[in-house]
């Protein structure tokens, strides 16, 4: 019975981060990108759609995202350096 609970446990671990990392990441930079977007405005006498600038906080938001996932990347890139590479 240890063995199960060890096992899950195990297994419990890795699924979360797997999500954390696999998926979490490149959500939180596409969240990043989609806060850089200020919104359409309309058509210009070119026929092209012109945006509006973002606000000062969607820019806080995009950059605070961005240097998340950097510094994860980073981070990940020492422990793997420190270890040796296995």
């Amino acid at each position: 019975m240890n063995l199960i609970g060890s096992t899950a446990n195990s297994l419990w671990q890795v699924i979360a981060v797997g999500l954390l990392l696999g998926a979490g990441l490149p959500a939180l930079f596409a969240i990043g990108l989609r806060s850089m977007y200020g919104g359409a405005l309309g058509v210009d006498e070119y026929g092209e759609t012109t945006t509006a600038r973002p606000t000062v906080a969607r820019m806080a938001v995009a950059y605070s995202c961005f240097a998340v996932v950097v510094g994860v990347v980073a981070a990940g890139i020492v422990l793997i350096v420190v270890n040796g590479g296995h």
